[in-house]
């Protein structure tokens, strides 16, 4: 598993590119036609994949016409906290015992 925290921001850049690029080809599609079901230009396309900068909204629209959205899935999902058992204990006794009235 690579630690994406070692790689400074251009190397990410350009491993998105390269990965683009193999989806892209996986997808039998050419750039110009890649780029024109994003709404993109071909040289865009042909940016990205040398590892120039790109907009969040690029890649968007690449991987919606590369059918490969759900990769964004974990960044957009939602965390699961769970409560330690002490958080649980201190919760319960800030509770109300009884009801009432109450200054």
């Amino acid at each position: 598993m690579n630690n994406f925290y070692n790689n400074s921001n251009k190397e990410l850049i350009r491993l998105w590119g390269e990965k683009l690029k193999e989806l892209r080809l996986e997808a039998n599609l050419s750039q110009a036609s890649l780029a024109e079901q994003a709404g993109l230009g071909r040289n865009s396309v042909a940016e990205i994949e040398k590892g120039r900068n790109f907009s969040v909204g690029s890649l968007i629209a690449l991987l919606r016409v590369l059918n490969q959205l759900d990769r964004l899935e974990g960044f957009f999902q939602k965390r699961q906290y769970e409560l330690t058992p002490m958080e649980i204990f201190e919760r319960e006794q800030k509770k109300r015992k009884r009801g009432g009235y109450t200054k």
